[in-house]
């Protein structure tokens, strides 16, 4: 991750990973990674938090809400995500996701650059819904003078069986529901029964500098296609004690208050990466 305009870290240092063995268990730790990669989950390990201790897991219903499985789009493990309609909320919202809100090396601000890698196997038997799915989001922490955020972007569903980036941005330091400007990207048609694979470089910016670019492809029909190239504001005018970070799972935000034309949600979640280069979070590379 590149600091475009550093706040009171060192310039150029790329944070990775290192593997430690603490009583027969593999945790990683925060060491130089040659390549840029500051965190790849694979769950090569079996564990649900990839052997970082630091990420975190909203689950209402263990074990059903997240499981490791055998079907993976490298090595031998992913995660899986369920959720159901009825399911009790977790953080506010129906959902069954893990997050790096913890993690520090993960954190994005206005003004850095970072590269985001992972791979989303949607089932075969997915129905489009009436109401969209969240699959992955770069959220936000709220600041001391606002009651809640939105995320800077999250990546969906939607009900025209579209994949679509919403992107939410502000440059006022405290943010409202009537100061908030929001885009939406749509990326391509949902390909169910296979590994769809994203890319994003995001150049974070709550004004005229950000930009987002983003490659796809899928495990059935390989080679990465550019679907999306865009400047412009996509975060917030934060304080600097707050962040933003990762969460990727399901979010269903409609089953907060009602139901929808499907009432079960499952997908599978591979190769969780950020890097300083596409190649550093490449999520078909095991």
């Amino acid at each position: 991750m590149n600091r475009r305009r550093p706040r009171n870290l060192i310039t150029g240092t790329i944070v990775g990973v290192a593997l430690l063995f603490i009583g027969g268990q593999t945790i990683h730790a925060l060491a130089e990674s040659p390549d840029g990669t500051v965190m790849r989950a694979d769950y090569e390990d079996g564990a649900k938090n990839s052997g970082y201790a630091d990420i975190g897991l909203n689950e209402c219903c263990t074990p059903r809400s997240l499981q490791v499985v055998d079907l993976a789009r490298t090595g031998d493990h992913a995660i899986r995500s369920q959720l159901t309609y009825g399911d009790a909320p977790v953080n506010g919202g129906v959902r069954a996701e893990s997050h790096t809100v913890a993690m520090d090396p993960s954190y994005f601000d206005s003004g850095d650059t970072a590269y985001y890698g992972f791979s989303v196997y949607i089932v075969s038997h997915w129905q489009t819904d009436s109401r969209e799915d969240i699959v992955f989001q770069w959220h936000n922490w709220p600041d001391a003078c606002e009651a809640s955020k939105v995320p800077s972007a999250f990546l969906t569903i939607q009900p025209t069986g579209q994949w679509r980036l919403r992107v939410n941005s502000d440059g006022d330091a405290c943010s409202t529901p009537e100061s908030i400007d929001k885009t939406s990207f749509d990326l391509g048609a949902v390909k169910p029964g296979q590994w769809n694979d994203f890319v994003f470089k995001f150049d974070w910016d709550h004004g005229v500098d950000g930009g987002i670019e983003t490659w796809h492809q899928t495990s059935k029909s390989p080679g990465w296609k550019s679907v999306l190239s865009a400047t412009g504001p996509n975060t917030f005018n934060d304080d600097p004690t707050t962040h933003g970070y990762l969460k990727w799972g399901i979010y269903k935000p409609a089953w907060n208050t009602a139901p929808t034309d499907v009432d079960t949600r499952v997908l599978i979640h591979d190769n969780v990466a950020i890097g300083d280069s596409f190649a550093s979070v490449d999520p078909s590379v095991g």
